[in-house]
């Protein structure tokens, strides 16, 4: 996967900019959805799809953070053979 520091205006590949605007909206759901979960909404679904909703968010995020994370390491790594 080929991601640049390019102005997301600039580019139409992914930019790190693009993947976190990405963790930060799956965590502000993550969140809606566990406030919504503590009070027993659980919008038209039932708890058990609620609890599953809930993991898949946190598991993608998971996986965007870890990646921001892989790269910006790989970015440093390449910044102290410089």
């Amino acid at each position: 996967m080929n991601i640049t520091n390019e102005e997301q205006q600039d580019t139409p590949m992914l930019t790190k900019g693009d993947l976190v605007m990405a963790s930060y909206a799956l965590a502000e759901v993550f969140n809606s959805f566990l406030e919504a979960y503590s009070q027993e909404d659980y919008c038209d679904g039932s708890k058990e799809q609620m609890e599953d909703s809930i993991n898949r968010i946190r598991t993608a995020f998971i996986k965007f953070d870890g990646l921001l994370q892989s790269i910006n390491q790989e970015e440093e790594a390449n910044e102290s053979q410089d």
